[in-house]
């Protein structure tokens, strides 16, 4: 197999990935969402200031958030992500907005940064950084040309 066609299979089976980890998130399969995921991850979160540490770090996170948390979401739209493939490092690049189940609630729009690395054959996220993005408006829906 050619090292395009490799390049071609890692980017569908992460641009999968991302996918599966918001649906994972919407029916609470905390197991299947945490698969992904290195033990040794750290994380910028929209909601929490300080760099969270490692699958626990991220597990506490999770546990100090409300109960019921999901209930209030009634979809999350993801954009293709931007990938790109460095040997055994991706860098994966899209956005999502959190619609809510309350319709008076607008959408939350937010900017994702994925580093994962293939490791023992597995990709891993070992970095995640996330923004709230403001409300959408024309002009900050296209991508900036430059």
């Amino acid at each position: 197999m050619a090292d395009s066609d490799h390049v071609d299979q890692d980017v569908r089976w992460l641009t999968a990935a991302v996918t599966d980890m918001y649906d994972a998130y919407m029916s609470s399969d905390r197991a299947r969402a945490d698969s992904y995921i290195a033990q040794d991850v750290t994380l910028w979160d929209t909601e929490h200031e300080p760099l969270v540490r490692g699958l626990d770090g991220l597990n506490a996170l999770r546990d100090s958030r409300p109960a019921g948390s999901v209930d209030a979401v009634a979809g999350i739209d993801v954009t293709d992500p931007v990938i790109d493939i460095l040997g055994d490092i991706a860098l994966v690049r899209h956005t999502f907005a959190v619609r809510f189940t309350d319709a008076a609630v607008a959408p939350e729009r937010v900017r994702n940064t994925a580093v994962w690395q293939r490791r023992d054959g597995r990709w891993l996220i070992i970095h995640n950084h996330e923004d709230v993005l403001p409300e959408a408006s024309p002009q900050h829906t296209q991508e900036d040309p430059q």
